[in-house]
């Protein structure tokens, strides 16, 4: 096979975020793909490249050549399927999928991708039920089909959309990692055996793997679960999969006894994971992505913990500890996961304070200095249907209200949002008045001084802001929640509870919106509330109570499985 090295210099240019030298490269893979044995594969793999650092614009073209080239290659039109998907094309991600369906049925990639298929956005609540069934009915087929064992470590995708429905996933989550385990198992029987008897002595040996360790937020949440555990008393090693390396993987590098870049398929990753000889896997987050859910379904380690990086039970009967936020947990949430639940003091992390932004006018983000700026900066497949109804009632009672969101990835995806809102928004009778702003996507300092400039911040409900609140939080910017029933849509409330703020977790929507609009148009309130988050909110940042709760509950688990 003769060599590429066009296809060379395109993965370097993206290994380093230069997108524009890699888009340029694109003329010279043409001319690579003409004289190459397998020209189909050639724009796959730099599709594919485009995909993981989520350029899915330039991921979708790629593959489309690819598809065109190979038509029905279930691995080419799973990936496009997926990339569709993020573009908010739905039924094209479907359309796609099915044509390598009718030539492929057994594909198992394929069929996970049709019969697991949701949304970014949902038309209604009334459609997000029907995709929440058609979901169920569709794991329930898989469960039932007759698959290839192996296959399962080809799988691409994961199921990252379901927990932001707002339901109990608990027994569906269950079922998929048990089928999952199930064919991983019978593809690769060792990876599913018991655990084998720690080593004895010297330092406990943890093993960090995801590919969060990079700027990222579960990467500025996790960073110092794996850099501040005792080095007396822990080996750690962190195993990095993501594509990416940056400023703060080198940090993480520079703070841990090893970090192994680990670009490989999920067989190899689990075979590597294998031999190291850990005493403890620590997966921050599961179910982001497709390989470390399929990972969390395998016993490589003695001990295995999750972590709420994704709030939601893994489902998995090879995870000893669900590791999370006690403040942040109802009081009956043992019942909403599968793993035994290790609660962690504070926000469950050692979380530093986000560096203060420069000042910076309105005028900077084209936004009115003469309204009332209401910003709800979530991922737009954070907001379900449910909310539209709270965010008309906003305008309604403050006709100098303006609403502040931030644009999808792809622009489908948030012309579909504006679509939903501006129905509701019809429905009571509030007329088009450039009340609704979209703003494009911003990075850390420049997110900050946004949110500085804001009188109030709306919070999702059902899954509530995270990082995000802790960057409100940080420049002062008071942050409307409520409590929702899964710990998911509990992360703001606890927050506020740690500063004695109880007075911006609403118990109900009609105080939702009360709280928001007082709070926005009454200047003595929001000056208090910004005085009080800057008196109170060393209580969420920089505190290490969380990462020594976490290495006490490693050894105890360790202790246990050893005795």
């Amino acid at each position: 096979m003769p060599a590429a090295p066009a296809l060379e210099a395109f993965r370097r240019a993206l290994a380093l975020s230069r997108y524009a030298e890699a888009a340029a490269l694109e003329p010279a893979l043409e001319s690579e793909a003409r004289d190459h044995p397998h020209p189909a594969g050639l724009w796959f793999e730099a599709g594919h490249l485009y995909a993981e650092h989520w350029r899915f614009a330039d991921a979708q073209r790629a593959l489309a050549r690819a598809a065109a080239l190979a038509p029905g290659e279930p691995a080419i039109h799973s990936i496009l399927s997926f990339v569709r998907q993020e573009m908010g094309d739905t039924a094209g991600a479907l359309a796609t999928l099915g044509v390598a369906a009718a030539s492929h049925p057994r594909d198992l990639r394929v069929a996970v991708g049709e019969r697991l298929m949701l949304p970014q956005v949902y038309e209604s609540a009334a459609d997000l039920a029907r995709w929440r069934q058609r979901y169920l009915t569709g794991l329930a087929a898989l469960e039932t089909g007759d698959w290839d064992p192996a296959q399962a470590f080809d799988l691409d995708r994961g199921n990252f959309l379901l927990a932001y429905q707002e339901e109990d996933d608990r027994e569906a989550q269950r079922r998929y990692s048990s089928w999952l385990g199930r064919l991983a198992g019978a593809a690769q029987p060792a990876w599913r055996e018991p655990p084998r008897p720690r080593r004895a002595g010297g330092r406990l040996r943890v093993g960090f793997v995801g590919s969060l360790f990079r700027d990222c937020t579960a990467g500025r949440y996790f960073e110092r679960w794996a850099t501040g555990l005792d080095p007396r008393a822990f080996e750690r090693i962190v195993f990095h999969t993501a594509p990416v390396t940056d400023a703060v993987s080198r940090r993480i590098e520079a703070g841990v006894d090893r970090f192994v870049a680990l670009r490989a398929t999920t067989r190899e990753t689990a075979a590597r994971l294998a031999t190291e000889a850990l005493d403890v896997i620590v997966y921050p987050e599961v179910g982001m992505d497709a390989m470390t859910y399929l990972l969390a379904a395998l016993r490589l380690a003695p001990v295995q913990c999750a972590g709420w990086g994704h709030p939601v039970t893994t489902g998995s009967d090879t995870i000893d500890a669900f590791l999370t936020c006690g403040a942040m947990e109802p009081p009956e949430a043992a019942s909403h996961y599968v793993e035994p639940l290790v609660m962690l003091p504070g926000i469950g992390v050692d979380y530093p304070m986000p560096a203060q932004p420069p000042a910076a006018t309105r005028a900077a983000f084209n936004l009115p200095a003469d309204k009332r700026l209401y910003a709800c900066p979530q991922s737009l497949f954070k907001i379900q249907p449910r909310m539209d109804r709270l965010f008309a009632a906003i305008l309604e009672r403050d006709p100098e209200a303006v609403l502040v969101f931030f644009q999808a990835t792809a622009r489908p995806v948030t012309e579909a949002f504006g679509r939903r809102l501006q129905g509701a928004l019809a429905e009571r009778g509030i007329p088009p008045r450039g009340q609704v702003k979209f703003l494009p996507r911003l990075a850390g300092r420049d997110f900050r001084t946004l949110l500085a400039r804001c009188d109030v911040v709306l919070d999702t409900l059902g899954w509530s802001g995270g990082n995000t609140s802790l960057d409100a939080f940080a420049v002062g910017t008071p942050v409307v929640t409520g409590n929702g029933r899964f710990m998911r849509g509990r992360q703001t409330a606890a927050m506020l509870a740690m500063m004695d703020l109880d007075g911006l977790v609403a118990g109900d929507d009609a105080q939702y919106v009360a709280t928001a609009v007082e709070v926005a148009t009454q200047p003595d309130l929001n000056h208090a509330l910004r005085t009080s988050l800057a008196e109170r909110r060393e209580a969420l940042y920089s505190r290490p109570e969380a990462v020594t709760a976490l290495g006490r509950a490693l050894l105890e688990l360790t202790a246990k499985r050893t005795a």
